[in-house]
């Protein structure tokens, strides 16, 4: 596999995760990142090719997303080793230990790092030290979706997504912090609004002036809670 379908196949079953509130880690990295984690139980899969490519191993990686600290993959698929428990963190406010070692490992070159909270029950993807994307479990209907997610994570300059950021946009301020925030049809950058079902159309950040739509679903929600 490529790097934008591994990326696609990862958030798939982060997804899965997220969906059934169970916390899961996964780290995609480019290069040996072996001194910046511990490993947590003897590492089995030592000398031997998995892949998630493969169809009979999901259930496989299924099972160590379960288990206690990160399962860590190359670009291709392959599993580098599980129970990686992550040496350096960077605190995330709001949020526990697997957000922290997420963002601390995501500091690293050419490191993604791909979590399910089990107390929110959303996906989060850390890169360069950064949130990148919030995503909502129930946004991801089809495999469409994935695929343009795969192709989104794997651009070099996705920015820094924050809930600051989002309430800048919405209340049309500077977004300087705003970065691929998911929130329902919509993804919110730094560049402006972007329409979810352009998005899947297209693949492409089409950016629209949405803004004053986008308050009045806001207070529609409100309304009807």
């Amino acid at each position: 596999m490529n790097k934008k379908e591994t990326i696609a196949q990862v958030m798939e079953l982060t997804t899965e995760m997220a969906k059934g509130r169970k916390g899961s880690f996964v780290i995609l990295t480019k290069n040996n990142i072996s001194s910046k984690y511990e490993m947590l139980y003897p590492d089995l899969f030592k000398g031997k090719n998995i892949n998630l490519k493969d169809k009979e191993t999901k259930t496989l990686i299924m099972n160590l997303l379960l288990m206690d600290g990160a399962v860590v993959m190359d670009y291709s698929g392959k599993i580098i080793t599980y129970g990686a428990k992550i040496k350096k963190t960077r605190i995330v406010l709001g949020h526990g230990t697997r957000h922290s070692a997420a963002r601390g490992i995501s500091e690293n070159k050419d490191v993604l790092a791909i979590i399910s909270s089990e107390e929110d029950g959303r996906i989060r993807v850390f890169k360069e030290g950064k949130l990148v994307g919030e995503i909502n479990p129930e946004t991801g209907k089809n495999k469409q979706f994935f695929e343009k997610l795969g192709e989104l994570f794997s651009k070099p300059d996705i920015q820094v997504a924050t809930a600051g950021g989002v309430a800048s946009l919405l209340l049309k301020l500077n977004p300087i912090m705003a970065g691929a925030v998911f929130t329902g049809s919509w993804i919110i950058t730094r560049y402006g609004l972007v329409s979810m079902k352009d998005f899947l159309h297209t693949g492409k950040l089409i950016i629209t002036d949405k803004t004053t739509e986008i308050k009045k679903s806001q207070k529609t929600k409100i309304k009807k809670k």
